[in-house]
């Protein structure tokens, strides 16, 4: 089996556990892009739907969609900005805390696995594998990007753009 094969049976394998809908402990379905909203108004509690729409690297609508949903979901309330009240930020309920909690909690579990993983290899075995790893993202975000701005460029084994 190849590096790559390996490397996609892997991501194929963490996304089927990662992408199903959790409920992080509140009794509600929660996707990966509204625990990780959740996250982010958490790390970030006086953010408004512009400024986490940048720092989730979605648009504006994406993310208004989602705080929608997680409104709905009671995770997040609206609320006007103390410093601008025309401005509505975004703050987490009982219940979203209790999920960022689990979330956090789940993050520390890959972080066991991991860290179980790679206990015996040695420092520049990690710096290799931390650079492949950022490098193959950049790669990852550079293709989406080219597929997102209508690029000429024909993907290896097919006939789409």
């Amino acid at each position: 089996m190849s590096i790559s094969e390996l490397l996609l049976d892997v991501i194929s394998e963490f996304y089927e556990t990662d992408n199903r809908a959790t409920t992080f402990g509140t009794g509600t379905e929660l996707y990966h892009s509204e625990i990780h909203m959740l996250q982010c108004i958490a790390d970030h509690p006086a953010l408004h739907i512009s400024g986490l729409a940048r720092l989730l690297e979605v648009t504006r609508g994406a993310a208004s969609q989602t705080a929608k949903r997680l409104e709905r979901k009671e995770m997040i309330v609206k609320k006007a900005s103390p410093e601008n009240e025309k401005m509505v930020v975004l703050r987490l309920t009982i219940k979203g805390i209790i999920a960022v909690e689990h979330h956090k909690k789940a993050h520390e579990h890959y972080d066991a696995i991991i860290g179980k993983v790679l206990k015996e290899a040695k420092p520049d075995q990690i710096n290799f594998l931390a650079d492949f790893l950022r490098e193959f993202e950049k790669s990852l975000k550079e293709e989406k990007g080219q597929r997102t701005t209508g690029s000429n460029k024909k993907f290896p084994g097919t006939n789409e753009n």
